[in-house]
Order: structure tokens, then sequence, then C-alpha cells
């Protein structure tokens, strides 16, 4: 027996510990997967807590309640989809306006290949009793649109394509548009799942092509300039929505 070899150390070896932005990013992987799979209304903090191996303090660190998981959740699929259309955006030749309906198309593409996921927001903002709910996911989609938006109208402004008396009210005017839709969504999607795609598709459309109208007016543009409202997308993401 070799006396000068060193004892083998029964203790468990500690993990690195993580640093305080990649285990809130560990939470919300944890909480996106758990809401995607089975709905905002029947995952617990608990059930988060047990996915990522923490204490109730690991999480209360973080996060104060589960609607902060979902703030959370919504700002990074949010700032995913406006990475992607703004990029877009950026590689298109023209002027502010060509640029901006073609970010509005991007962001359309994206959201029929993100559509189950959309769902997920959906429930959870349609549901009956979740208005207070609904305005909170509405704002946290507001609050990371709005600095893009913003420079959209300033650049716009800039080159003389858009006449906009206040950049920052008008962008606060469209984003504001959102809180409107609740009732035309709810029936949309029913109408969607009771298998009239044409009729929910319709629905979406029109109340899409007001929005466009007064989001022309705002911007100081001749009537359809924005192309905001796309038929044939809204029709391709309500079928993967509702009919997978």
């Amino acid at each position: 027996m070799n006396d000068s070899a060193p004892a083998k150390s029964n203790a468990p070896q500690r993990r690195g510990r993580l640093s305080p932005d990649k285990r809130k990013s560990q939470i919300l992987d944890a909480a996106q997967a758990l809401f995607f799979a089975k709905g905002w209304e029947a995952v617990t903090i608990a059930d988060v807590l047990a996915e990522v191996g923490i204490s109730k303090g690991g999480f209360y660190h973080h996060f104060i309640a589960k609607e902060d998981l979902l703030d959370g959740v919504v700002n990074r699929f949010t700032t995913r989809a406006l990475d992607a259309a703004d990029a877009a955006r950026g590689q298109t030749d023209g002027d502010a306006l060509a640029q901006f309906n073609e970010f509005l198309a991007e962001s359309n593409r994206w959201k029929i290949e993100q559509a189950k996921q959309l769902r997920f927001f959906l429930d959870a903002m349609l549901r009956p009793g979740n208005e207070l709910l609904s305005y909170r996911i509405s704002n946290t989609v507001a609050d990371a649109t709005r600095p893009v938006l913003r420079k959209i109208l300033v650049d716009g402004v800039g080159e003389g394509t858009f006449d906009i008396p206040d950049v920052d009210l008008v962008s606060e005017t469209i984003l504001n548009l959102s809180h409107g839709r609740r009732e035309t969504l709810e029936a949309v999607i029913r109408t969607a799942e009771a298998g009239d795609l044409d009729a929910a598709t319709a629905l979406l459309t029109e109340r899409m092509s007001a929005e466009g109208v007064l989001i022309d007016r705002l911007l100081g543009l001749e009537r359809g300039s924005v192309a905001l409202s796309q038929s044939e997308e809204y029709r391709l993401m309500l079928r993967a929505m509702t009919q997978g």
C-alpha cells in the first residue's frame, strides 16, 4: 500500500454556481417549457422549482410571482420576433414605409412558424376572468416593441416619408391598439375552432384593416400604404393554431 497516495474523499463535488443572469434564464427556460406543454393555469411555481431543482428562496431572488415568469417568457418571445422582423427590415431597400411593411410581413411569417406557442398566450389572455392578465401581456409586448417602432417612425420622419406631429404619442397610440382586440380575437378563435377558417380570417382581416387605415392617418400616408392586414398569412396562422 502506498501511504503517500492522497486519500479519496467521499464528499459530493460542489457544483459551480450559476451567475444571476444564467439562473434567471434557466428558470425562464423551465417555465416556458412547462407553460407551452401544460398551459398557464396548470403550471405552479412548485412545478418550476422541481424542474429547475432550486429552492423557493432561489426562485424568489429573481421573481415575485408566477405572473412575473409570464412577463419574462412574453418578453423573450416578443424580443425574438422583433429581432427577426427588424433584421428583415434592415435588409430591405427603399424608404421607411417599405421597410416598415417588410417588418410587418416578417412579423406575420414568424407568427405562423410559432403559432402553437402563440396559442398559449392567446389562451391565457382570452380565458374568462383573465382580463388583467391579458392587459399585462399586452403591456409587456408593447414595452418590448416600443423602441423598435419608435426607431422606424423617427427614420420615416427624418427622410420625410412620415408626417408625424409627435413620434412618442403616435407610437403609443399604435401600440395601444392591441388593447381593443380582445373581443375580436375571442370571436376569431371561436370561429376558427368551429372549423370556419374563412369566416375567422375575414373577422381578423376586417379588424386589422381598420387598424391599418388608422395607422395610415397617424403617419400622414395615403390609405392602404401600411400593409398591416395580410389575409393569407392570417389564415395560415389560424389553421396552425386551431387545427394543427
